[in-house]
C-alpha cells in the first residue's frame, strides 16, 4: 500500500497539497488530495509525480547541530522574527480591538470611536448612525469600513449618497482613509457593459467599491441587477430622503430597500432621521432589522436603541464636565430698501406673478420653477437678479431654450434631484430662460417687460444690502483686527458682485474665495491658508457649505442672504459650530426689511431657534422641515397676492403640529440623544489603550517595514525628521523609472500635518505585499535564538488559533506563542512571548543542547499541542456564551414579531372567512391572506437559521505557523 497518510504535505506534480486518503481499485492505487488552488483532486499514484514536502524543521538532523547559530541560514533568528510579525500583521485583522486607529490620517475623537466600537460589538454592523450635524458621521462610517475591511469583510462596498455629495465622498475617503471609490455614473455602467457584455450584472462583482447617487441608482434599468447583487458594506448618506412616506414609497426609498436586503453590513448615516411624523423614521428602522418590530406595534425605546447611536452637540462632555461644543448665537441684521430698489422688487415680483400664473394655466411646471429662481435671486442682489434678467432676455430673444429641449442636468434639478454647485448653476441659468406664450405678440410684450427690468436694474448701481455688509466687515475688521469672518452666498452671481464692490477696500487683498468652479486642491490650499495664514476674510458659495472645518480659525459667519432651504443654512453653520470650535459662534443674516422672503425666513429662523433650545437638538428641527416645501409656499403666496402674514400662519401651523409629534416621540425617548460624558470616555479610553498596538507601535512597523525590505534585496534609508525613501527591491517596486520610493513616514501625525507624504500604516498596501512575501517564502519557519533570560533550553512554538461561526465567519483568530523546556516538558505561555519578542545574542550555542532540542521535539511538541488544546477549549466556552446571549435577543425578537405578523394575518383569515360564510365572494382575499402567511413563514424560517448558524462556535485546528530553538547564553 501507499507510504502517505491522511495530514502528510506533499507536492503533486510541484504543486502543494496536502494528502487527504489513498485506496486502491483493482491493482491501481489511488492518492486523494487537496491540491492548493485547484482544490479536491483523485489521481492514480503511478500518473504523477509526489514527493514529500520539506519543511525546514524537518531538514535539520542531529547530526548537524555544531553548525547552527541565530545567523544560519536554515534557523536564521532574523528570517524568524520577520515571519512571526508579518503573522501578526495579519493575524490582527481579525482580532477583537478597534484596528482603524492605527489605519487613518483623521484625528480621532473618543466619541466617534464609542459609535465605531458599539457598531463592531454588534453580531451584525447594521446600524442607523444619527449623530447631530458637525460631529463627522462620514468619519465614523470611514473607520467602520476600515475596521471591516481590516477584518475581510468590505470587498464589495457601495455608497449611495445625493449627488452634490459624492465628489466630498470620494475625497473624504481617499484622504482620510485610504479608500478609493469608483463613481458609478453612466460612463462607468456603459464602460463595464461593453466590458463584461450586456449579459452580465455590473454591480454584482469582486473587488468593487462604489459610490453613486440615490437618483442615478433608482432608475429602472438597474432594478432586476440590484435584486441580484449582493454587497459586504452598503452606506447611505442623508437616508432620511430615502424614508418610506405615505401609501405608495418613491423610487429613492425602493431603491435603498433592496439594497439594504442585499447586504450584510449597513450604515444609514442621517442627522434628520426623523420629520415630526413617525413613519418615515420607522422605515429607516425597518432597513436596519426588519424582523425587529411587527407592523401593528410600536417601536420601543430598547428596540431603536439596538440599532441607532444617535449623540448630540448638546450632550457630549469633555473630561473636566464641561460641554465641548460652544454655544451659537444667530441674529439678523435688517436692510431697508431705498425708493429705487423698492420700486424695483415690487416689478420683478409682478412679472414672476404674471409668468408664473400663466404657467400653472398652461401646465408648465419648469417655467414656474424658473419664476421660483428668479424670485431667490431678486432677494440675494441686485449683481444676481441682473445678470439672470439679462440671460433670460438673451435666450428670449434668440428662443434659444423650451421646456422639451432641456439638457439632462436642468431635469434632473426640475425633478428634485442634488446637482454639485457648478451643475447646479448651469441648470438654473438654462430653466431661468424658460417661458411659455400663446402668440407672438405675448413673446414680445414679455421681452419688453424684461428690457425695462434691466434697464431698472442698471439704474441701482450697488444695493443696500451690499453697501450695510461691506460697512459691518469693515467696522468688525477696525475693533477686532484679529478677527476672520466667513461670508456665505448662494449664488456665484452675488459673489462676484460683492468682490466688484470691495475690490478697492484697504483689506480686499486678504479675501479669499471658495466657489464650485475651484478644484479641490485649490480648495485644499485656500482652507489651509485661512486657518493658519493672515487672511482674514472667506467669501464662498454653497460649495463651501461641506466638507470644509474652519472651527479652530473663525467663529462669525455673514449669510448675504438666508437660502430658502433651512438645511442648506445649518451646513452652513456647521463650518464653524463643530468639534474643535472654542469660541461662541455669532450668525449674522443680512436680510431686506418689508418683503414676502424676509418676513417669512425670519420667522423660520426664530422658529428653528426656539425648538433647538428646547429639543437641544438642531437636527430634529431641520428633519421636520426637511419635506416642507417653503418654495411653494412663497410663491402661492406671490400668485394669490397674499400678504406674506398668511404664508407665514400657514407655514407656522405645518411647525407647531410636527413639533407636538416629535415632542410626543421625545417623551417616549424613542430618539432621545444618548450622553458622551465621564463615564463614556473611561470605557472607551480602555478599548482605544488596547487597540492602539495591536499591530504594533510605530518603532515595530519600521523595524518590519525596515527589515522586510532589506531581507528582500531593498534598502530603507532616512530623509528628514520622520521622512524616509527606499530602493524597493523588484518584486515590491512602485515606478519603472526605478525612482527611490518616497518620501513617506511612519508616524501617523506627522503624515495629517504634512501634504504629500505617503503614510505607511499597518494596513498600507505595500506593507500588506510585504507581509505577503515574507509569509510566501520558506525562510522563517524555524528559528534559534541565544537569550540571557531563558535558563533551560527549549522551543517555542507559534500556533494560529482560530474560530468561526456556523457561516464561516471569523469569530476570533490570534498568534499563541508556547515555550517548551527540554527537560520538564512545561509549556508556558509568558515565556514563550517573550522569546518571541526578544533579540538574540550573537554567538554559537552549546551544540549538545541543539542536538537535545532535535531529538526531542516530538515529546515537546505533544506537551504544547495537549495546553493549546486546554486554552481553545476554555476559549471556544467563553465565545459561546457571548454567542448565545447575543444570539438570543435577536432569536427572542424575531419570535415576537412573527407571533404578532402570524396574529395579524391569521386576523385577516377568519375576517374574510365569516364574510364568505355570511355569502359575500372572499376567495381571492383569502388565498392572498394565506400567501402573505406562507411567505412570512419562510422569512421567519430562513432568519432563525441563519441565526443558530451565528450562534455555533466552530473552532478550526491549531496549526503552528513557526517554531524558535531558545537557549541560555
Amino acid at each position: 500500500m501507499s507510504r502517505f497518510e491522511s495530514g502528510d504535505q506533499i507536492l503533486l506534480n510541484d504543486n502543494p497539497a496536502e494528502v487527504i486518503k489513498t485506496y486502491a481499485v483493482g491493482d491501481l492505487e489511488y492518492l486523494r488530495a487537496y491540491v492548493e488552488d485547484a482544490g479536491v483532486k483523485t489521481v492514480c499514484i503511478d500518473d504523477v509525480e509526489i514527493e514529500r514536502k520539506q519543511d525546514q524543521l524537518s531538514a535539520l538532523e542531529p547530526a548537524t547541530a555544531t553548525q547552527l547559530h541565530p545567523d544560519h541560514e536554515s534557523v536564521s533568528a532574523e528570517w524568524f522574527d520577520l515571519r512571526s510579525q508579518a503573522l501578526q500583521l495579519q493575524i490582527a485583522h481579525e482580532q477583537g480591538q478597534l484596528l482603524s486607529i492605527s489605519n487613518s490620517l483623521v484625528r480621532l475623537e473618543p466619541y466617534q470611536l464609542a459609535c465605531v466600537n458599539w457598531v463592531m460589538q454588534k453580531l451584525r454592523q447594521r446600524a442607523l448612525i444619527a449623530d447631530d450635524v458637525g460631529l463627522g458621521k462620514t468619519i465614523e462610517a470611514g473607520l467602520i469600513l476600515k475596521e471591516l475591511t481590516a477584518r475581510n469583510r468590505a470587498d464589495r462596498v457601495l455608497f449611495v449618497v445625493p449627488a452634490h455629495l459624492q465628489k466630498k465622498w470620494i475625497r473624504d475617503m481617499d484622504r482620510f482613509f485610504d479608500i478609493s471609490l469608483t463613481p458609478a455614473d453612466r460612463q462607468w455602467v456603459e464602460g463595464e457593459r461593453r466590458r463584461l457584455g450586456e449579459e452580465a450584472n455590473i454591480w454584482d462583482q469582486d473587488h468593487q467599491q462604489l459610490v453613486t447617487s440615490m437618483a442615478f441608482l433608482r432608475q429602472e434599468e438597474f432594478r432586476e441587477e440590484l435584486d441580484d447583487a449582493f454587497w459586504d458594506v452598503v452606506v447611505v448618506d442623508e437616508a432620511h430622503k430615502a424614508a418610506k412616506r405615505g401609501e405608495s414609497p418613491s423610487k429613492t426609498s425602493k431603491m435603498v430597500e433592496r439594497v439594504a436586503d442585499n447586504s450584510d453590513s449597513l450604515l444609514l448615516l442621517s442627522a434628520t432621521p426623523h420629520d415630526g411624523k413617525g413613519e418615515a423614521f420607522r422605515s429607516l428602522i425597518e432597513y436596519i432589522d426588519p424582523f425587529l418590530v411587527a407592523e401593528d406595534q410600536d417601536l420601543s425605546k430598547e428596540a431603536v436603541d439596538r440599532v441607532m447611536m444617535r449623540r448630540g452637540k448638546q450632550t457630549i462632555y469633555d473630561d473636566d464636565g464641561e460641554r465641548i461644543f460652544p454655544n451659537r448665537e444667530v441674529g439678523t441684521i435688517p436692510v431697508e430698501m431705498t425708493h429705487e430698489e423698492r420700486q424695483f422688487y415690487r416689478a420683478v415680483t409682478d412679472y414672476v406673478k404674471h409668468v408664473y400664473n400663466r404657467s400653472e394655466q398652461l401646465n408648465e411646471p419648469a417655467v414656474g420653477f424658473a419664476m421660483a429662481l428668479m424670485q431667490k435671486r431678486l432677494v440675494s442682489s441686485i449683481g444676481a437678479i441682473k445678470a439672470t434678467l439679462s440671460r433670460r432676455l438673451a435666450n428670449l430673444v434668440d428662443q434659444q431654450t423650451t421646456a422639451t429641449s432641456l439638457s439632462e442636468e436642468a431635469s434632473a434639478y426640475l425633478e428634485g434631484e442634488d446637482l454639485d454647485e457648478q451643475d447646479q448653476q448651469k441648470a438654473e441659468e438654462e430653466l431661468a430662460g424658460l417661458t411659455i406664450t400663446e402668440s407672438d405678440a405675448q413673446l414680445e410684450e414679455e421681452i419688453e417687460t424684461l428690457r425695462d427690468l434691466v434697464s431698472l436694474a442698471e439704474g441701482i448701481p450697488v444695493d443696500s444690502k451690499a453697501q450695510k455688509v461691506r460697512r459691518y466687515i469693515q467696522q468688525l475688521l477696525e475693533k477686532q483686527p484679529n478677527e476672520k469672518v466667513l461670508l456665505f452666498t448662494e449664488y456665484r452671481d452675488t459673489l462676484d458682485y460683492i468682490l466688484e464692490l470691495v475690490k478697492d477696500e484697504p483689506w480686499a487683498d486678504e479675501i479669499l474665495v471658495i466657489h464650485g468652479g475651484v478644484d479641490k486642491e485649490d480648495r485644499a490650499r485656500i482652507e489651509d491658508e485661512f486657518n493658519h495664514g493672515q487672511s482674514r476674510l472667506l467669501f464662498a458659495t454653497d460649495a463651501a457649505s461641506e466638507g470644509i472645518d474652519l472651527q479652530h480659525s473663525c467663529h462669525i459667519m455673514v449669510n448675504y442672504e438666508l437660502p430658502w432651504n433651512p438645511n442648506r443654512l445649518e451646513q452652513r453653520i456647521g463650518r464653524l459650530h463643530r468639534y474643535g470650535q472654542e469660541k461662541e459662534v455669532k450668525v449674522w443674516n443680512f436680510s431686506f426689511e418689508d418683503t414676502r422672503e424676509s418676513e417669512v425666513f425670519e420667522m423660520l429662523q426664530e422658529k428653528v431657534e426656539n425648538i433647538r433650545g428646547q429639543l437641544g437638538n438642531t437636527a430634529d428641527v431641520l428633519g421636520m422641515l426637511d419635506d416642507i416645501n417653503v418654495d411653494s409656499l412663497i410663491m402661492e403666496s406671490i400668485r394669490n397676492d397674499e400678504p406674506a402674514s398668511a404664508t407665514k400662519e400657514e407655514l407656522e401651523e405645518l411647525i407647531d403640529e410636527r413639533q407636538r409629534t416629535l415632542a410626543e416621540w421625545y417623551e417616549r425617548s424613542l430618539i432621545d440623544t444618548s450622553t458622551f460624558d465621564e463615564e463614556s470616555r473611561r470605557k472607551i479610553q480602555e478599548v482605544m489603550d488596547q487597540s492602539e498596538d495591536v499591530y504594533g507601535s510605530e518603532a515595530d512597523i519600521r523595524q518590519f517595514f525596515e527589515l522586510g525590505i532589506s531581507a528582500l534585496g531593498g534598502d530603507v534609508e532616512k530623509a528628514g525628521n520622520n521622512l524616509f525613501r527606499a530602493e524597493l527591491p523588484d518584486s515590491l517596486r512602485r515606478s519603472r523609472d526605478g525612482e527611490p520610493y518616497g518620501p513617506f513616514t511612519f508616524n501617523r501625525e506627522f503624515a495629517m500635518d504634512h501634504d504629500g507624504i505617503e503614510y505607511i500604516s499597518p494596513d498600507a498596501d505595500l506593507v500588506q505585499e510585504l507581509m505577503q512575501r515574507v509569509l510566501d517564502s520558506e525562510q522563517g519557519a524555524v528559528g534559534l535564538k541565544l537569550l540571557p533570560f531563558v535558563d533551560e533550553p527549549g522551543i517555542t512554538y507559534n500556533y494560529r488559533v482560530r474560530f468561526e461561526d456556523g457561516t464561516g465567519e471569523v469569530i476570533r483568530e490570534e498568534i499563541l506563542p508556547v515555550f517548551v523546556d527540554a527537560a520538564h516538558r512545561d509549556p508556558q505561555q509568558r515565556l514563550g512571548q517573550r522569546i518571541i519578542e526578544g533579540d538574540t545574542i550573537k554567538d554559537s550555542p552549546n551544540g549538545d543542547r541543539v542536538r537535545t532540542l532535535l531529538e526531542h521535539q516530538s515529546e515537546m511538541r505533544s506537551s504544547a499541542d495537549r495546553y493549546v488544546s486546554q486554552r481553545v477549549e476554555s476559549q471556544r466556552d467563553k465565545l459561546q456564551d457571548r454567542r448565545r446571549e447575543e444570539t438570543q435577543q435577536e432569536l427572542d425578537d424575531l419570535e415576537a414579531y412573527a407571533e404578532a405578523e402570524r396574529e395579524r394575518i391569521e386576523t385577516f383569515i377568519a375576517d374574510y372567512e365569516r364574510k364568505a360564510k355570511a355569502g359575500s365572494d372572499m376567495d381571492i382575499a383569502i388565498r392572498r391572506q394565506r400567501d402573505r402567511l406562507s411567505k412570512l413563514e419562510g422569512r421567519i424560517e430562513k432568519r432563525r437559521r441563519e441565526l443558530q448558524r451565528k450562534a455555533q462556535v466552530i473552532s478550526l485546528a491549531p496549526e503552528v505557523e513557526n517554531l524558535c530553538f531558545a537557549l541560555p547564553v
